[in-house]
């Protein structure tokens, strides 16, 4: 089968990335064959089709409101990515297109050249970006729905996107142009990693009977144990592992992973160390809390290789996300490991942590409970056991094999789908 997979970034940047790059090995490994539609980017791994990847563009956190604005036109609908999808047609002639997350960096506008030259196409529910303005269903420190039912204008009088009036207002005429032009109409199916996601969509609008419930491969294979541009020694000068047994989290150092809770939760369990991996906007803040805790240790961005050694050493894997995890390869990479997860009830975690069962589940946002349920990981004989059943769930449920078969049943289906 002649695959094309599509996503923004074509190197390994977070989950959205992992699925992608997971899935295009895997499927090759099958047998298949594999093409990609990217932007460029310096640290993109090896593609086929890479002389077609778009150009690049900047509407990241870091990128100044007013320069945002003057990318509004390509923001909305891309017609670089759109010629780029046309080549890449052209040459590879597909017999599915999978679509993962377009974003702002390739825009919908990918999918006309697909619709036109009759591919099928599938797409992956990585976020809500179809329905919410900011992706992720969450503002301000909670779970968000305002703009349910198409009223995006609330976007801006909430200043969802990015935290800022003007890179709302962006996202508020984006979602409007493309509910006009009917952005998404050639998706045939759609892939919900998790039940929660399945029914959140049809919730939103989506036909039930066009979405596919598919959770996400789960393996220890290294997809780039590099990510390209940066290095192993990117840590150097950083905090050294402790010896003995500590907490990890790892993820990205933002509100909506609840890393504000981090601070609470190191002062309750210590002496025992609460180790963070990861970089994002909240970084200052808590290097501004380190003095008064001793036992926090930042160890900022590591490579795949060293987070897996230091996820596997961990006594306890914390999860305190605060809004609607789609999947969370945190927990879901964890209790792979077999290590006790203490995480939030929140989204789709639970499909992967049973409370008491794989692991402990508190409310989203407690402190307290946050650190009661870590302060009982680390001393509950039960632990071990929870861990041992997180690993067998996880090496049953997110066997690659198992996730191509579902992939590719998928795949034939919007083939002889119209």
């Amino acid at each position: 089968m002649r695959v094309l997979l599509v996503n923004a970034f074509h190197y390994l940047r977070g989950g959205v990335e992992r699925t992608y790059l997971d899935e295009s090995r895997w499927l090759a490994a099958a047998g298949h064959e594999v093409a990609h539609l990217a932007i460029r980017d310096p640290r993109n791994l090896p593609s086929p089709t890479a002389a077609h990847f778009a150009p690049a563009a900047d509407f990241g956190e870091g990128a100044p409101a007013l320069r945002q604005f003057a990318q509004l036109p390509r923001a909305i609908w891309s017609g670089p990515a759109a010629r780029s999808a046309e080549a890449v047609v052209r040459e590879v002639r597909p017999e599915v297109a999978h679509v993962h997350a377009p974003s702002r960096y390739l825009t919908p506008s990918i999918l006309r050249p697909l619709e036109r030259a009759g591919v099928p196409v599938v797409m992956t529910l990585h976020d809500f970006k179809p329905w919410c303005t900011n992706r992720i269903l969450f503002a301000h420190g909670a779970p968000c729905e305002r703009c349910r039912g198409g009223r995006h204008w609330r976007s801006l009088a909430t200043g969802c996107v990015q935290e800022s009036r003007l890179k709302s207002a962006v996202g508020m005429v984006e979602a409007y142009a493309h509910d006009l032009v009917h952005a998404y109409r050639a998706v045939r199916l759609w892939i919900a990693p998790s039940r929660f996601v399945l029914e959140k969509a049809g919730e939103f609008g989506v036909d039930r009977a066009r979405l596919r419930l598919l959770p996400h491969g789960v393996d220890r294979a290294e997809v780039a144990t590099v990510t390209p541009g940066a290095s192993p020694a990117a840590a150097a000068g950083q905090p050294a592992t402790p010896a003995g047994g500590y907490v990890l989290f790892a993820g990205r150092l933002s509100v909506e992973k609840g890393v504000r809770l981090l601070p609470a939760l190191a002062m309750r369990i210590a002496p025992v160390p609460l180790v963070v991996v990861g970089e994002g906007p909240l970084r200052g803040w808590l290097d501004s809390q380190i003095a008064s805790l001793p036992n926090l240790r930042l160890l900022g961005y590591r490579a795949d290789a060293e987070l897996a050694r230091l996820r596997a050493n961990a006594t306890v894997v914390v999860v305190p996300s605060l809004f609607y995890e789609h999947f969370c390869y945190a927990a879901a990479e964890a209790l792979l490991d077999a290590r006790p997860v203490v995480a939030t009830r929140i989204g789709a975690i639970p499909e992967l942590v049973e409370h008491e069962v794989t692991g402990l589940l508190v409310p989203p946002g407690d402190a307290h409970a946050l650190a009661e349920a870590v302060a009982r990981a680390l001393g509950d004989p039960q632990a071990v056991h929870w861990a041992g059943m997180g690993r067998a769930r996880l090496l049953e449920a997110g066997a690659p094999a198992l996730h191509v078969g579902g992939l590719t049943a998928i795949y034939r289906e919007a083939m002889e789908r119209r």
